[in-house]
């Protein structure tokens, strides 16, 4: 099967047709992802109107699925015919190039073009963020916003932070040059326009521990918003000018330290298959999600152990992404390395997933996927609700009565470095 947007089967209707049936084929006789995502119901469902037969399946019934994955990653963790199996099957791939092939065919929707372009809709509401906050909270305004955009009303929305986190930095003159620094952030456009406590607390950490830390300026979106939509050249625009910001940084040696789950998942894989080159490989090899970094800056020794807080009983959310980067233990652990810390994990999905929970076409279906995990977090209110993930953020603040936060939050304060602002 194809899975390289470079290569030119992937955009041949014949040839995206016959991996999807064979796909459909192989799913349908395993059946072990049923319960992971919606995509997969309907896709058994498909393949058993037509007597079990992948051939007769429809292109509408094919679009149903594809509509339905939201790229948890889930089932490729779980699949046995992945790559490098004969069958070859990554199926949040397969479902992302259905997904191209037909926004290049029809266009973007105006839910797809606005919501895949998160650096315009940060600058809108961070020129008058405390406006854009009151004014996402109107009735109103929202309707407004789901009649033109497809955002559905009832969704809460991430809020615009009082400043941007490229404007903290450069008041606190925190920026060291490529030669001294010992790490590169890649602050992500939730932290930059959102969560910028998450990357202030980062930073808190690292200068703690005297560590030098660059934040290169013009980081733009890592893509996963662009790829939700289908609109592969515009992800692909946004890895190229990434990797060129970064690459001075990889090639002196330095390690990449990515502040959002899927932004590291997605310099990580997508990365070198969008551009195939030897300087996304090499970005791609040194980026580590913050946690994962902060693990092992603590297994080390280059972290110290000397805690004078502690958060008591924390409820922590591990992200799909999380888990797709095969780190499903790194938070929990650092979190245990507080003295007095303890840790319930929350295993289920959040049912955001970038952009899919936001439209309004599947926000019910988002609000059921997360139920089980918002269940958790309402019978375990009193306790520190935490993800790494900030959209996941939006689900859980609706069970645990308060938003979460990020593992490297907790860990500054447990430092003694960083008090999160009131959210």
């Amino acid at each position: 099967m194809e899975y390289n947007p470079r290569n030119s089967r992937y955009w041949d209707p014949a040839a995206l047709e016959a991996d999807m049936r064979q796909a459909f084929d192989i799913c349908n006789g395993c059946r072990l992802c049923f319960n992971l995502c919606p995509s997969f119901p309907a896709l058994f469902e498909a393949v058993e109107a037509h007597d079990d037969d992948p051939g007769q399946v429809t292109e509408a019934e094919m679009q149903r699925v594809a509509d339905l994955c939201y790229q948890c990653k889930l089932c490729f963790l779980k699949c046995p015919y992945v790559p490098p199996h004969e069958f070859d099957l990554d199926f949040p791939r397969l479902m992302l190039r259905w997904r191209a092939s037909q926004t290049r065919k029809r266009g973007l929707s105006k839910a797809d073009a606005f919501l895949g372009n998160p650096e315009q809709v940060g600058r809108m509401g961070g020129r008058l963020p405390g406006l854009a906050n009151w004014g996402n909270r109107q009735p109103w305004f929202r309707a407004i916003l789901e009649r033109q955009m497809g955002i559905d009303r009832r969704r809460r929305l991430p809020r615009f932070a009082p400043l941007r986190f490229s404007e903290w930095v450069r008041r606190q003159r925190i920026q060291a040059e490529v030669a001294e620094a010992d790490v590169v952030l890649f602050s992500t456009c939730t932290v930059e326009y959102h969560q910028s406590g998450i990357g202030q607390a980062t930073l808190a950490i690292l200068r703690h521990h005297q560590l030098q830390v660059a934040v290169p300026e013009g980081q733009v979106c890592c893509g996963m918003p662009a790829l939700d939509g289908g609109d592969v050249e515009a992800a692909t625009r946004r890895a190229q000018k990434n990797v060129e910001l970064l690459w001075p940084y990889v090639q002196a040696g330095k390690p990449v330290v990515a502040l959002q789950p899927t932004c590291a998942y997605v310099l990580k894989k997508e990365y070198p298959l969008l551009l195939g080159t030897p300087e996304a490989k090499a970005v791609a090899e040194a980026t580590r999600d913050v946690t994962e970094f902060m693990v092992s800056g603590l297994k080390s020794g280059m972290l110290k152990k000397e805690f004078v807080w502690s958060p008591g009983a924390v409820t922590y959310q591990l992200s799909c992404h999380t888990k797709a980067q095969g780190l499903a233990t790194a938070a929990r652990t650092l979190l245990q390395e507080i003295p007095g810390t303890e840790v319930s994990v929350v295993d289920h999905c959040a049912g955001i997933d970038g952009t899919w929970g936001f439209k309004q076409e599947f926000f019910d279906l988002s609000q059921k996927v997360a139920r089980r995990m918002t269940e958790q977090f309402a019978r375990r209110r009193g306790t520190t609700p935490c993800s790494d993930c900030a959209l996941a953020g939006l689900q859980i603040a609706e069970g645990a009565g308060q938003e979460p936060l990020h593992p490297v939050e907790v860990l500054a304060q447990a430092y003694g470095v960083y008090t999160p602002a009131s959210r």
